[in-house]
């Protein structure tokens, strides 16, 4: 059996994946920034939409067989 997180863990996981997400979003923003025109920064935005929806319908397949087979 899995005992509680405490408080502290709880708060360094946040601190760990909010320093993650930031450091994705920065990434993205420069990618997005490089762009030469405003229609390129949008096409470049909807290429990041979909690739990270393809990333989440493949972890939500491996999370749906995992479960399955429990």
């Amino acid at each position: 059996m899995r005992s509680e997180p405490t408080r502290e863990q709880l708060s360094e996981q946040w601190m760990r994946e909010r320093a993650r997400r930031e450091h994705v979003i920065h990434s993205i923003r420069c990618h997005l920034a490089e762009q030469p025109n405003a229609r390129a920064v949008r096409l470049c935005a909807r290429r990041w939409i979909a690739d990270v929806n393809f990333i989440a319908d493949g972890v939500i397949t491996v999370m749906d067989s995992t479960e399955s087979q429990e």
